[in-house]
């Protein structure tokens, strides 16, 4: 049974994890701060859109939805784009944040409630088929939840049932910062794990990307260097050479 799948579109990735992530996957993209976790998730996102019939919206809490579009032009990703254009949705979700912290009312959403509620009517009224959600970090520090590990399960079922290829950007934490995410059960719970690594040798640094986990699917193993390719508007992971 052969399964559907969403390409990467990073060079030399997708040809060795038979095409791409399984459509409707629960993926995680982690890294440490400055891994460039929004830009290659973006990057998926952007030319997933560019190049195949289908849709997404990215929800920002860590950076402005002016910021981010700006950011992702200087790379070359222009959402004004008209292939694009009426085909990815930024949701910036850190003005609401504000909008209630002034009005006192910050600590008595039900933010997981919320959040669900909004990505049900965004996937009724667009029909959007791809989220990308930066980050789950920075949701988290939302509002105090009781069970943060069921809440993330509720949200991941939620994806789940919505049928969308999701990818959830997380930190790297714990001791010596080798957990996937805040609560240690992001990767157990996903389908997928990405992650992006910043491998320091004297003066130098180069990131990397490892693909850790990805249900029913032969992929590439090991880390290899990633960078971009500005005149491509993509990612790539083969040899400069």
């Amino acid at each position: 049974m052969s399964i559907e799948r969403i390409p990467t579109h990073i060079e030399g990735l997708d040809e060795n994890m038979q095409g791409g992530i399984p459509k409707e996957h629960i993926a995680i993209v982690a890294g440490a701060s400055g891994a460039m976790k929004s830009s290659l998730t973006f990057s998926m996102l952007y030319n997933a859109v560019l190049y195949g019939e289908t849709s997404g919206i990215y929800v920002t809490l860590e950076q402005g939805k002016d910021s981010l579009r700006q950011h992702m032009a200087n790379m070359g990703m222009n959402i004004e784009d008209p292939r694009v254009r009426n085909r990815i949705a930024i949701i910036d979700l850190a003005d609401l944040r504000v909008q209630l912290d002034e009005q006192g009312m910050g600590n008595r959403v039900d933010w997981m409630g919320q959040l669900i509620s909004q990505l049900t009517n965004y996937r009724k009224s667009i029909g959007f088929e791809i989220l990308v959600f930066d980050s789950l970090g920075a949701f988290f520090t939302l509002t105090k939840m009781e069970n943060p590990r069921d809440e993330i399960f509720r949200l991941f079922e939620a994806v789940r049932r919505l049928g969308l290829t999701s990818f959830f950007i997380c930190e790297m934490t714990g001791e010596d910062h080798k957990q996937f995410g805040e609560y240690g059960v992001e990767d157990y719970l996903s389908d997928t794990v990405m992650h992006l690594v910043m491998d320091r040798h004297d003066d130098e640094v180069r990131r990397k990307l490892g693909i850790v986990k990805m249900r029913h699917t032969d992929h590439l193993l090991g880390y290899r260097p990633f960078w971009w390719k500005k005149d491509e508007q993509r990612f790539s992971i083969t040899d400069r050479a």
